[in-house]
């Protein structure tokens, strides 16, 4: 049996592989699929992969392309989920912050350089006209549980993450 290391974040875009390997349909296959969960997102799952701690990963395309841009020899070999994230721009509880004009030139929490939460408030500064270098900041926090403490603490304005993921950790309106 042929046994493969594939790596993903534990979000629910990944439940049909947890599904699978529940039903053992990998196994009925001839593979033998281990899944790992990588809760840091794509930048770690990339490291993993090229310090072969996995063989495949389920990452954000964005951060793939970004990675072989600069040179990588990591390859993108096909399309998991073809429709696009919705991603949520999130404040704090008690922010200032009431528009996405507000944020211009503010401090964006993101995990880390290249990941899904740092492309992707480069895509807003761009659709809005900012310039991602000079009019936005940014403030590497890890992890989302980072990103949401700073928001209410106010080391960082605001930070991009997956849309349904944040649904759990919304305040009702008052």
């Amino acid at each position: 049996m042929k046994s493969i290391r594939v790596g993903g974040v534990p979000e629910h875009f990944n439940y049909p592989w947890h599904l699978a390997l529940e039903k053992n349909l990998f196994e009925k296959e001839g593979v033998n699929v281990h899944w790992i969960d990588y809760k840091l997102g794509t930048g770690a799952m990339i490291k993993a992969l090229k310090e072969n701690e996995t063989d495949i990963i389920v990452a954000l395309t964005e951060g793939l392309v970004s990675d072989i841009i600069q040179g990588s020899d990591i390859k993108l070999i096909a399309t998991y989920v073809k429709s696009p994230l919705r991603w949520a721009i999130i404040t704090g509880h008690d922010s200032p912050y009431k528009t996405v004009e507000d944020l211009k030139g503010q401090k964006f929490g993101i995990s880390r350089f290249t990941s899904g939460s740092h492309l992707m408030v480069c895509a807003l500064a761009l659709e809005r006209g900012w310039h991602p270098q000079k009019e936005v900041q940014f403030e590497t926090k890890g992890n989302f549980e980072n990103l949401r403490n700073s928001v209410n603490d106010g080391s960082t304005a605001a930070f991009l993450w997956e849309h349904f993921t944040t649904k759990p950790f919304k305040i009702p309106k008052k």
